[in-house]
């Protein structure tokens, strides 16, 4: 799977390094010094790093953050692996329709998750009122539940797809070779299929603590005074813009440091022991007693309905007339969706423009360095490959204001434009590309493309020709996964944006924010259309899903 590669693929390798350099390298670089300075003197210091430890609000801010990601993972992991191995070994009631609908969570934007759960728990949500009515008070969905709540329940999918393909590859001979060693079938799936599957429940866990420590929207619009890293990096670098974000970039710091950590911690744990087989005999599907199917359905069924129950309350309330904050439920009215339609539609052209455009270019990125990773390998390729896998550790709101604070000023300033907004996105957002299609690069014969080039075509005519048409599928499935999560994204654009070009996402923020969850719900019911009917297509056409290798 390895070809002599032309000089002009060496050009667009340190290209593509470039780009990862002054995009991704460079910013983080520019606000771990800006951590390192003194904010009034700018003399060396590690003064920013001693106060988020020894100032109580900040190491209460660290704590909470470390907190909340860490049950939201725990939470994950004990009802994501039960749903992989309901719907993925045993024969249930409509299993793929709820495989289908429990990957929904993953391309839905939290935050409209977390404006859901007020609408429905908040101190006037409707199921409040209800059951007010009824002489019960049920404590508000403000706090660190909450939020724990919205977490759990919007990524749980990632362990739940990474258990089921994990579950897939698991070689029926070991099992069937425990039983007839006379071990009953609890301790064969503990001494035998658990530690088989280890490292994908590692993964997703991992996943899922650094989706939650890294997310901005749901903490501020359902966490009350449960303040988290975050957030707090995001207000102090609003209140020190323009002068030196240093306590912005050592919470910043710290966040990264996190992550990474974490993510070497479980590489390290989990490359400690040998999880390889040979997987010729796939695990059989086996039949429940009906009890135990039931209740194994009720189960699945019930967890997909809390996760998606929310985004159908949105749409319900996108046509609910309003008067403020106030929801008069059963009174349908289209006011909302006209105003944002016709009054305001400025955010949603902001969206499709901005979505669409780093996405081409995060496409043709991805394809390139796609192409380098698999087909130059060695230490250049494998450079290539970390550098393009650093933004998915790093969080949105990091990378936001890492960006804004390096080109705010100097020969290039772009802040403040639509160009750095792309930019944001396209660096976040490539990694999806890069997966989907470097997977299907590998399945590629390099002979095919080699009788090209022997027939006299120049290689990069034999790339375009043969290689592209053969990695298409990938190339639009990592494409359309870059757009409808560009079109959900918050956390980089609410750092980024500058008054004209504000976004779907930044109105439904600011509406949350003033009560105003008639508006907000518009905005939230064409977004989530948006981003169910460009993976409707891609399902339907290529019959391809959420890939769990993202």
């Amino acid at each position: 799977m390895r070809i002599r590669l032309p000089g002009s693929w060496n050009i667009i390798f340190l290209s593509a390094l470039a780009v990862l350099f002054l995009f991704v390298v460079y910013p983080m670089s520019t606000i771990f010094k800006a951590s390192l300075l003194d904010a009034d003197t700018g003399d060396f210091t590690l003064g920013n790093y001693s106060m988020v430890l020894a100032v109580p609000f900040y190491r209460n801010c660290l704590f909470n953050s470390l907190f909340m990601s860490g049950a939201a993972m725990l939470f994950s992991v004990l009802i994501g692996v039960p749903f992989a191995f309901f719907t993925t070994r045993f024969k249930l009631p409509f299993a793929n329709t709820l495989r289908t609908l429990g990957t929904l969570p993953l391309i839905l934007p939290t935050f409209i998750g977390a404006e859901a759960w007020l609408l429905m728990l908040g101190r006037s949500g409707f199921v409040t009122r209800f059951f007010e009515e009824m002489g019960i008070h049920l404590p508000s969905i403000v706090g660190w539940h909450g939020v724990v709540l919205v977490f759990t329940l919007q990524f749980f999918p990632f362990v739940f797809l990474m258990v089921s393909a994990a579950i897939n590859s698991v070689d029926r001979s070991l099992e069937e070779s425990a039983c007839n060693l006379g071990a009953t079938p609890f301790r064969v799936f503990r001494t035998v299929t658990l530690p088989v599957v280890t490292p994908a429940i590692a993964a997703g866990g991992l996943i899922v603590f650094c989706m939650s420590i890294e997310n901005f929207g749901v903490p501020t619009i359902i966490g009350g005074n449960y303040k988290v890293l975050a957030e707090q990096a995001y207000s102090e670098f609003i209140s020190e813009l323009g002068g030196n974000p240093s306590m912005a970039g050592s919470l910043s710091s710290v966040l990264v440091f996190i992550t990474l950590a974490l993510t070497m911690l479980q590489k390290f744990w989990v490359e400690r022991k040998s999880y390889a087989m040979s997987a010729l005999r796939p695990p059989e599907i086996r039949a429940l007693p009906p009890l135990l199917t039931w209740a194994a359905f009720g189960y699945c069924a019930l967890l997909v309905f809390l996760a998606l129950a929310p985004f159908a309350v949105v749409l319900v309330a996108s046509v609910t007339k309003t008067s403020g904050p106030v929801m008069y439920y059963g009174q349908f009215s289209l006011q909302n969706l006209k105003a944002a339609l016709a009054v305001a539609p400025r955010p949603i052209i902001n969206s499709f423009f901005l979505s669409t455009t780093a996405t081409v270019v995060g496409m043709i990125f991805g394809m390139l360095v796609s192409y380098l990773i698999v087909r130059k390998r060695g230490l250049p390729a494998y450079v290539l490959d970390l550098a393009m896998m650093l933004p998915l550790v790093i969080a949105g709101s990091v990378m936001g204001i890492a960006l804004a604070a390096t080109y705010n000023s100097g020969p290039v300033v772009l802040t403040g434009t639509w160009m750095i907004l792309v930019i944001a996105y396209f660096i976040r957002k490539t990694p999806f590309s890069v997966k989907t299609t470097s997977a299907l690069l590998q399945q590629i014969d390099v002979s095919v493309e080699e009788a090209s080039i022997n027939l006299g075509v120049s290689p990069i005519r034999s790339f375009i020709k043969v290689v592209v048409p053969s990695m298409l599928p990938g190339i639009i499935a990592g494409g359309i996964i870059m757009w409808v999560t560009i079109l959900a994204e918050l956390s980089s654009t609410i750092v980024l944006y500058y008054g004209p070009w504000s976004t779907m996402t930044v109105q439904i923020f600011q509406y949350i924010g003033s009560g105003d969850f008639g508006p907000a719900s518009a905005y939230g019911a064409l977004l989530i259309l948006s981003v169910l009917l460009p993976l409707f297509l891609l399902n339907r056409f290529f019959g391809k899903g959420i890939s769990p290798s993202l």
